[in-house]
């Protein structure tokens, strides 16, 4: 067994990398032991940032809009804002990176989920100041406060992938990872 400990952006801040080698018999092969490597990873941290309750289900209404207002593709809805508050912290500066499934026409937009009854609109995400944030890409730093605590703001909009959208639910799910630097 070998562990590997590397050392990250934020002090104290390591990732694990473990590599486990083990034997296995493979049923056709003639060499009775073989190699396999697993690679499993991790982080550990001083403090992490706790998500204050009342965002820990964070529900962001994007509104009831016309088919016409998204007629075209490209064509966007009002941004809704929405913030993430952070306590807890470590001292420095923290950012997020959004995840979830990526529309197939654009894949830094948030597709619909499956139960979904809209089609050829996806959900954009934006920054603080209302530029894109595409899916698994990182925020903008925002500085966290004596106290430990932090507010990152962003927006969010329904945004057509193609002309003449069809109505319906249009609802989408994302999760964040939070970067400590």
């Amino acid at each position: 067994m070998l562990i590997t400990i590397k050392r990250g952006k934020m002090p104290r801040h390591f990732t694990f990398a473990l590599t486990l080698l083990a034997m296995t018999s493979s049923v056709q092969a003639a060499t009775p032991l073989g190699e396999v490597n697993i690679q499993l990873q991790g982080n550990i941290v001083d403090l992490s940032c706790v998500v204050n309750a009342s965002d820990s289900a964070k529900e962001v209404q994007l509104g009831t809009w016309p088919t016409k207002q998204l007629q075209t593709a490209g064509s966007k809805t009002q941004a809704m804002p929405f913030s993430i508050r952070l306590t807890g912290c470590p001292p420095g500066a923290v950012s997020i990176t959004f995840a979830g499934t990526p529309d197939d026409q654009d894949n830094t937009l948030l597709a619909l989920n499956g139960a979904s009854q809209a089609s050829r609109v996806a959900v954009e995400i934006l920054d603080e100041d209302k530029t894109r944030l595409p899916l698994q890409q990182e925020s903008k730093e925002v500085a966290i406060d004596a106290q430990g605590d932090a507010t990152l703001s962003f927006y969010a909009n329904y945004i057509s992938t193609a002309d003449n959208p069809q109505p319906g639910s249009a609802d989408a799910d994302a999760t964040f990872t939070l970067n400590y630097n």
